[in-house]
């Protein structure tokens, strides 16, 4: 019986030991003014600055439709619940080991993002995020004004979270493109070397009408229309390149494959220029247009008269469609 009652009180004492250092919320042992990383309710947040060293900053608001980028761009929606999950779960787990302090805080000094949250006009959180991870993948964190800089983790998960605060502008861009909630009034379709496959499309009295630069004595496919004008809104990019070195020659002198441009209700019309992308290292497939080698995979493109960003081939097809495949009929 005595043998039985010290196996329980052991089973007990080993219980409470689990709960305390693998269940409890290790983040109540911290104070919040030296580890303020979580955010308990992340509804509450109306705005999130993120800032690094090399003058990136990024700003994403809430708004009535959701979330915007620098008040006026559209966002990645996954990035934002990416970041946010991370916001709502992180916790600190203690504070960096005094053999690592230096390194961490050389490491928060040189490459860190700075983020700022805000509930309305109040600033609730401010902290230092490493960007690279320290040793056993972990992640160094800093509140502002605090001494010592913090191991913070997701519990349960290895995980390195310093990758969920990143500052590039182009890398939070949502990457649908020609695109917004307003209906499509016309679509002009314009290849450079090739117009006989150009056209116009337009919604007249809730009607489409097609223009092209040839004669076709057939009955527009309706069905294909519908589904184009569908298609338009499903189209992405597969990232802006704001960096890339030979942007202003392709822009200058690249060669051009076709413009499109698109007219939605109620908005400005929206237009894309899009050049054949000279091959790289990374180029897969070639094919030559005037005997000059091109990437068969992908383009350029120039987004109103702005944005210098990369589309797929399969992206590009949505768009590119010829005049005579509207008065086709169906196999």
């Amino acid at each position: 019986m005595k043998r039985n009652l010290l196996y329980l009180f052991i089973l007990l004492v080993l219980s409470f030991l689990t709960y305390y250092f693998v269940f409890r919320e290790k983040s109540e042992l911290y104070d919040t003014s030296e580890a303020n990383f979580n955010v308990k309710d992340t509804s509450r947040i109306t705005s999130i600055f993120l800032t690094d060293l090399l003058g990136d900053n990024v700003k994403i608001s809430r708004k009535d439709q959701g979330w915007v980028l620098n008040d006026s761009l559209a966002v990645r929606k996954d990035a934002v619940d990416f970041m946010l999950e991370a916001l709502a779960l992180q916790k600190a787990e203690q504070p960096v080991p005094t053999g690592y302090h230096d390194a961490a805080i050389r490491e928060l000094s040189a490459n860190s993002t700075k983020v700022e949250i805000y509930h309305e006009k109040e600033k609730t959180h401010t902290f230092y995020v490493a960007r690279n991870a320290g040793y056993n993948n972990v992640t160094y964190m800093l509140t502002e004004g605090a001494k010592r800089p913090y191991i913070v983790k997701i519990p349960m998960r290895n995980m390195f979270l310093g990758v969920r605060y990143f500052t590039r502008l182009n890398d939070w861009r949502d990457r649908k493109i020609l695109y917004s909630n307003n209906a499509i009034e016309s679509v002009e379709v314009n290849y450079k070397d090739s117009i006989q496959y150009s056209f116009t499309l337009s919604m007249v009295n809730g009607n489409p009408v097609m223009k092209g630069n040839t004669v076709i004595d057939k009955p527009l496919n309706l069905k294909r229309v519908n589904t184009y004008l569908k298609i338009l809104n499903e189209v992405y990019c597969t990232g802006f390149e704001e960096r890339y070195l030979e942007k202003d020659s392709v822009i200058k002198n690249g060669r051009q494959m076709a413009t499109v441009t698109i007219k939605r209700a109620n908005c400005n019309p929206q237009q894309l220029i899009i050049f054949f992308k000279p091959p790289d290292k990374g180029t897969k497939g070639i094919f030559k247009v005037g005997g000059i080698e091109y990437d068969f995979d992908s383009f350029f493109g120039l987004l109103n008269q702005k944005d210098f960003l990369i589309l797929s081939r399969k992206n590009a097809e949505k768009m590119l469609r010829s005049f005579p495949e509207f008065y086709e009929a169906d196999q």
